[in-house]
């Protein structure tokens, strides 16, 4: 096994807020990566439910739904 660990990205004060001219929610930069991600995975009918017996199997899967999202963007032509 091997330790994953996680570096929080940080908030801005109120005083960043108000010198970039914005207020209220502003999202975090690494969160909004991961969160989008989150979303475009979800879109994936073969991750809806996940049945695989091993890991290498789902990563497969995994793999393949976001190969899929490249091709796709890769060949629009807009």
């Amino acid at each position: 096994m091997t330790k994953i660990q996680f570096q929080l990205s940080t908030k801005p004060s109120k005083q960043e807020k108000a010198a970039q001219g914005k207020c209220g929610f502003v999202p975090a930069v690494a969160r909004w990566v991961i969160e989008r991600s989150n979303a475009w995975m979800e879109r994936c009918k073969i991750l809806v439910k996940n049945f695989e017996r091993t890991l290498t199997s789902a990563t497969a899967k995994l793999n393949l739904c976001f190969i899929r999202l490249m091709i796709k963007r890769l060949a629009d032509p807009s």
